[in-house]
């Protein structure tokens, strides 16, 4: 008897640590946090997302301890667009150039072109500028935010959660096509995208600021702030918020209803997406499910 007393204490022990080694979600206080749980509406189980940002210095894109506790626990992680097909566009499967041959001295003054074609020559020399005036500006537009972080090493969330996702054996995918972006970029006139290309390129210094604030709001994880800011953006993109934002949040939220009614999920976004009327959170929550945002 006294063995099996020892025998019993010892899986008890076993199992008491095991249950202190599983990390715990608590639900926040308060709605500042970027990793939400959501409930109800017929699910069996909670889905969660979470708000990314997809750029940023290497030291801040970590993964929380609550973070990899969900993505252990989930049957898989959705992105805006599926993280390993992305590979796509080095293939050529989606061109991300302006239709029909457009370039960007097409668009612009004399003057303005050869701003621009100064600028991209001094800061990306790498790449020769006969390539990069056939994208869509608001493509050169998105990719000048990486010179205004104060750091060289730059990594982006969503990087960094696939690769746990992988590490786990975790199935991944998109909410979205490359195809579809590539609709978006060619839906905004080329002529304003480019307007806004020079607009940004002549006020840098007030861009690194705003980047500088965004992504401190980012870090208090306060998304009606962070999505205050979206709005409040001079670059181009909050004269074009139905296109880039709202109309996507409504197509994704359609979308991770009937992913989530099949197995649980991470859905991983950009936090610009999650916060105030229209967001994906205000749509989930009109759609019946219940959002509860986890201390992260």
């Amino acid at each position: 008897m006294k063995v099996v007393a020892r025998i019993l204490s010892i899986i008890l022990i076993f199992l008491l640590f095991r249950r202190r080694q599983k990390p715990t979600l608590l639900i926040a206080a308060d709605s500042k946090s970027l990793l939400w749980q959501i409930t109800g509406n017929g699910l069996v189980k909670p889905s969660y997302i979470f708000g990314t940002m997809h750029l940023m210095c290497a030291e801040d894109a970590v993964v929380s301890p609550s973070l990899k506790a969900v993505v252990k626990q989930v049957k898989q992680v959705y992105f805006e667009v599926d993280m390993d097909h992305a590979g796509t566009l080095l293939g050529g499967e989606v061109d991300f150039n302006m239709k029909q041959d457009g370039q960007l001295k097409d668009f612009l003054t004399g003057e303005e072109y050869e701003q621009v074609k100064m600028f991209f020559k001094e800061h990306q020399p790498m790449l020769p500028f006969e390539i990069l005036e056939r994208q869509h500006p608001l493509i050169l537009s998105s990719g000048l935010y990486e010179f205004f972080l104060p750091c060289q090493e730059k990594n982006g969330a969503e990087v960094k959660i696939a690769e746990l996702a992988h590490k786990l054996g975790k199935p991944t995918g998109g909410l979205e096509s490359l195809a579809f972006q590539q609709y978006i970029f060619d839906s905004i006139p080329y002529d304003q995208q480019a307007k806004d290309l020079v607009k940004t390129i002549n006020n840098v210094d007030h861009f690194k600021q705003s980047m500088h604030d965004m992504l401190t709001v980012y870090k208090s994880q306060d998304l009606e702030k962070l999505q205050q800011l979206t709005m409040q953006d001079e670059s181009g993109v909050s004269t074009h918020l139905d296109m880039l934002l709202y109309n996507r949040n409504n197509n994704w939220v359609k979308e991770m209803r009937s992913i989530m009614k099949q197995k649980s999920t991470l859905f991983a976004v950009g936090a610009g997406h999650l916060g105030g009327d229209n967001g994906v959170l205000d749509l989930l929550r009109k759609q019946g499910f219940n959002t509860r945002p986890i201390i992260n």
